[in-house]
């Protein structure tokens, strides 16, 4: 199997272990793919739906915005990056 097949295997699996609610055992394959491809923002993204289904939240809405981030081309999203990245991995706090 090449590279790229791989690539997308761990994804497909992955996924599929998500829709059939086998949660934990979808988080170690994307955790496999994330190690393994640690550029590939779509095993980010997918993996970041299997921990909201873990009720992961704060981690997945942080690798959501950090994909965002770093993929847009969006000018008023990138006027904005600095504090989307800031505020990623704290949106549960209150500024007192």
């Amino acid at each position: 199997m090449s590279s790229e097949e791989l690539e997308d295997a761990l994804l497909g699996l992955g996924s599929t272990y998500r829709t059939l609610g086998e949660y934990e055992k979808s988080k170690q394959i994307f955790l496999k793919g994330m190690e393994t491809y640690p550029d590939n923002k779509a095993i980010q993204t997918f993996y970041a739906m299997t921990l909201y289904n873990l009720k992961e939240h704060s981690k997945a809405m942080e690798i959501l915005l950090n994909c965002l981030t770093e993929t847009t081309k969006d000018p008023a999203i990138l006027s904005y990056r600095k504090a989307i990245d800031f505020y990623s991995n704290q949106l549960d706090r209150i500024w007192k």
